[in-house]
């Protein structure tokens, strides 16, 4: 009895550290396994009214450190566990032959494993069954009615468990969902500009955080840009950054003065129903002629100034307190910018970890940024390649970055693709036609001409949807991109593709023609780009293509 209790209290600690329905179908499995005579176990929760039931065991590597992979059963197949789901009652057998007697088609196979008995319990929640719990002896085990009280008792912490867990993912997807759409589908095309992004949300495991970024052109040419962090996580935070997002564009448009904006979201977040809310923030607004940002900060790491040279600056002057913290001083920094000039915002996430604090990562970034600049990066691949270089792969918080360059020399040209195969063709023709208008060197016309087949044929395959092709030039670079509608899309990186795959092929071929590529995704499509130097020197797709051969 005295170990039973123990066991119950094992369980007790190790569900009050489990999250999501994975976490606690894994500890509820390790530990059944810890009790006396159990040389299996599984687990089933209950789909589709009972059609099916999804089901995990100890009994193959489903258990892994990073994920279970769950299988589907019948519902209605004539097994313990199943029984158990339908009926809600747990299921006893003591013996193999109460085992060959319930369920004759059952028993040779746990005859070769080596099963002597079994036990089927249910997990209840609020009277409804949800599931059940498997326990496989290697020996006769007489199920007392002590014996059954304490598997159903175990069952009953798993069962409240389970139902914490799915409460949590219903939560966690809904902020997420929340978190996603109020980032800009698609970033606005301004004139003298260019405009990248990153937004990575925090782990599987870690509730969605509070950040945001967001890009608005005033009547007057002006430019807001806003990037900003509720401290706090889940469903709350979510809420509360979708309200301060709002105001932030209402009350630019009436007046845009950084230190006028952020002193009345102060008084806003004040007025919030959750009172201790802390939000920090960065606010600029780029002045109509591109040549000057009057920058607001609120409590949050300073951003970046990159020269065109690619020197950057960390502009951490005149920052003011976080946002709800009372009366303070928001005092408006006018920050020169050249052209070529890049003005990197981010988040916390970018920068500190629990490995590294907040002065030391924002180092870091400064010398990453010094690397990569003077390659004269295209924002959105600077946002993609510090995002790789500072290692937020596995962050447990929010990663989101934006970077606008002052391009006043850029010109940039679009067109929509249909949903079928003429979109390649229809793309190739007219990134031909514009590059060709605008005098580029007819070897990077070609390169460009069968990357961008290659990307319009995959989002046709894999989204099947709508498509846009973009053409933008430069002093320097030509840089096309295609964007779909249907949401995260199949567009793996070379390292993943098997030879047999043509979107992968595909991919691999672009990755070795080009200066740079990579893939973005939101609510509302995937945008695959590519960049190319115009110095025909730096292109050579004849060879390369040899390799492909």
């Amino acid at each position: 009895m005295a170990e039973r209790f123990s066991r119950l209290a094992m369980l007790t600690s190790a569900l009050g550290a489990a999250v999501t329905v994975d976490e606690v179908v894994r500890t509820a499995l390790h530990q059944a396994m810890n009790i006396e005579g159990v040389v299996r176990a599984g687990l089933a929760l209950s789909e589709g009214a009972g059609r099916e039931l999804r089901f995990v065991s100890t009994d193959d590597e489903s258990l892994g450190p990073l994920n279970v992979r769950w299988c589907t059963i019948d519902g209605f197949e004539d097994v313990p566990l199943a029984r158990t789901v339908r009926t809600a009652a747990p299921v006893w057998l003591g013996t193999l032959a109460d085992l060959e007697a319930a369920f004759p088609d059952l028993a040779p196979r746990q005859r070769i494993l080596g099963t002597k008995s079994m036990a089927s319990v249910p997990l209840i929640v609020e009277g409804s069954c949800v599931g059940g719990l498997l326990f496989s002896y290697d020996r006769e085990v007489v199920h007392l009615p002590e014996h059954q009280a304490f598997l159903a008792a175990f069952a009953a912490q798993v069962a409240q468990a389970v139902n914490r867990g799915l409460a949590y993912q219903v939560q966690h997807s809904t902020s997420e969902q929340l978190q996603r759409s109020l980032m800009p589908h698609s970033l606005p095309e301004l004139p003298g500009l260019a405009i990248g992004s990153h937004f990575q949300p925090g782990g599987v495991n870690v509730d969605v955080g509070g950040d945001w970024y967001d890009v608005l052109e005033l009547a007057d040419g002006s430019v807001v840009l806003t990037l900003g962090d509720v401290m706090g996580k889940g469903l709350q935070a979510a809420i509360v950054m979708s309200e301060i997002r709002a105001a932030t564009r209402a009350y630019a448009v009436l007046d845009p003065d950084p230190a006028t904006v952020l002193a009345r979201l102060s008084d806003l977040v004040g007025y919030l129903p959750a009172a201790d809310q802390v939000v920090t923030m960065l606010y600029g607004l780029i002045e109509p002629d591109r040549k000057a940002m009057r920058l607001g900060m609120a409590g949050h790491p300073p951003p970046l100034l990159v020269t065109p040279e690619g020197r950057p600056t960390v502009l951490d002057h005149e920052v003011g307190p976080a946002l709800g913290l009372g009366s303070g001083s928001w005092q408006g920094l006018r920050v020169p910018i050249e052209d070529g000039a890049t003005v990197l915002f981010y988040s916390d996430g970018l920068v500190e970890t629990r490995q590294q604090d907040l002065f030391d990562g924002i180092d870091r970034l400064r010398d990453w940024v010094g690397e990569l600049a003077p390659r004269r990066r295209n924002p959105r691949e600077l946002c993609a390649r510090l995002s790789q270089l500072m290692g937020t792969g596995d962050a447990e918080d929010d990663v989101t970055i934006l970077a606008v360059t002052a391009a006043p020399g850029q010109r940039r040209a679009s067109r929509e693709l249909p949903a079928d195969p003429s979109a390649a063709g229809l793309a190739r023709r007219f990134v031909t036609s514009v590059l060709q208008d605008w005098s580029v060197t007819e070897a990077v016309v070609d390169t460009a001409q069968l990357c961008v087949s290659e990307l319009v044929t995959n989002a046709v395959i894999h989204s099947g949807t709508t498509s846009s092709v973009t053409v933008q030039v430069d002093d320097e670079y030509v840089m096309v991109l295609v964007q779909d509608r249907g949401g995260r899309g199949a567009v793996r990186q070379p390292e993943e593709l098997q030879p047999e795959s043509i979107s992968g092929r595909g991919l691999s071929l672009v990755d070795a023609l080009t200066s740079a590529w990579s893939a973005e995704h939101s609510t509302d499509g995937t945008t695959v780009w590519f960049e190319l130097a115009l110095d025909p020197a730096e292109v050579d797709p004849e060879s390369l293509l040899a390799m492909f051969s």
